[in-house]
């Protein structure tokens, strides 16, 4: 089975624009829902006709490239204006994205090695060594070429942490003026490397979890933030066909597996090509959807429960696959017909990831984050902007 997911590490969805407004980008919880729903059908009821596990996963990294490169950008704009020092926008960057990953994931890793060294799965190599470097994405393609375990999962964590940490310095120590082009060599070196990778004939694994198509689509997200501060593309990007365009090109490329059986079958260039349409895809429909707040599907996101499970959706994807997949069934085994069975199973699994997450992020998540701005003050505090920090010196 394919282990897929993405941290939800990128919580925070108000947008700082120009005028240091802030702006909240309607919907991006309810994508997280949506996201999370994805994968926990693709672990738990096996939906393999169409990979939504993938298409969980690559949403989830458009969210956090949208959030973190357009964040950087903002901080990098501070910093040649002069209120800001690129030290103090690093050490908060670190610090906010620290206090959001790590708390809740090491005391869940601490757990499950403790229960691994007791009673669970010790017949199974989780590799837990190397989830605790975030090098998940290596350990599947590399070392053991597949997914052993229920913290394979994790991969797509160790993707994200990878990018935090080489975009901070790559963006704030650039001029902002040349973020669109970083972005754009990142996109086209993963899409170079998807399709070498498919012409080396890789294995599965190795191309799901350490495709440089995975930071593509982070760079993806981070052009849709970069841009959609022009207002003319803005606009375009919120045009209806632009969202039209968008979801007929995911619709195509997601049911490739099929319509390709009852068309012609595809090489292993020919899905290369499909990923990197699909990509482009959601690209293009999650452009549309963070510039069409007024839209109805934008508003569909934002009901109460969607935007609730996207509040909570990190604990969500970390515990959900931990959960028994024959649980639920005992309460439905002499119902009728056979499918009462497993939808209960899922009920209760989906119920249970539900309740997990709440409680993590009421006890522990939410009140770590409460330390965010006392931190990032005291950060301001030492290392002061240059131009406010010149103007308070005596002449």
């Amino acid at each position: 089975m394919k282990s897929s997911g993405r941290t939800m590490t990128a919580v925070d969805t108000p947008v700082k624009h120009a005028g240091h407004a802030k702006e909240h980008v309607r919907g991006l919880n309810g994508l997280r829902a949506l996201a999370v729903v994805l994968v926990f059908l693709s672990h738990k009821a096996h939906v393999e006709t169409v990979d939504v596990g993938k298409l969980g996963v690559w949403i989830f990294f458009l969210i956090s490239g949208f959030l973190i490169i357009g964040e950087l950008h903002r901080n990098r704009v501070r910093v040649e204006a002069g209120n800001a020092r690129r030290e103090a926008v690093m050490c908060v960057f670190f610090m906010k994205r620290a206090l959001r990953i790590f708390p809740i994931y090491y005391l869940l890793l601490l757990a499950l090695t403790i229960a691994h060294a007791l009673f669970y799965q010790r017949d199974v190599d989780l590799g837990l060594a190397w989830h605790y470097f975030f090098l998940s994405d290596y350990w599947i393609g590399v070392v053991k070429d597949g997914w052993p375990g229920t913290v394979s999962h994790f991969w797509s964590l160790a993707v994200e942490q990878q990018f935090y940490l080489v975009a901070p310095f790559l963006l704030v120590l650039t001029p902002a003026s040349r973020h669109r082009a970083v972005c754009a060599l990142v996109v086209l070196t993963g899409v170079a490397g998807h399709l070498a990778m498919h012409a080396a004939d890789a294995s599965e694994p190795l191309i799901y979890a350490c495709s440089p198509l995975n930071f593509a689509l982070l760079a993806l997200g981070g052009l849709c933030g970069v841009l959609g501060r022009e207002r003319g593309l803005a606009r375009a990007a919120g045009h209806c066909s632009t969202g039209i365009i968008g979801a007929l090109g995911v619709l195509v490329f997601a049911t490739q597996p099929v319509w390709s059986t009852l068309v012609l079958p595809f090489s292993a260039a020919g899905s290369a090509w499909i990923d990197i349409g699909l990509a482009l895809s959601l690209c293009v429909l999650f452009a549309w959807i963070a510039n069409s707040p007024g839209s109805i599907v934008v508003s569909a996101l934002e009901i109460k429960p969607l935007d609730y499970l996207g509040t909570i959706s990190y604990g969500f994807y970390l515990f959900h696959n931990l959960i028994p997949s024959k649980l639920g069934f005992a309460p439905a085994w002499f119902a009728a017909p056979t499918w009462v069975h497993t939808l209960c199973a899922l009920t209760l699994q989906f119920a249970l990831a539900v309740l997990l997450a709440h409680l993590s992020w009421h006890l522990v998540e939410k009140r770590l984050l409460e330390l965010k701005k006392p931190f990032e003050a005291a950060i301001a505090r030492r290392l002061p902007a240059r131009r406010l920090h010149s103007q308070t010196q005596p002449r």
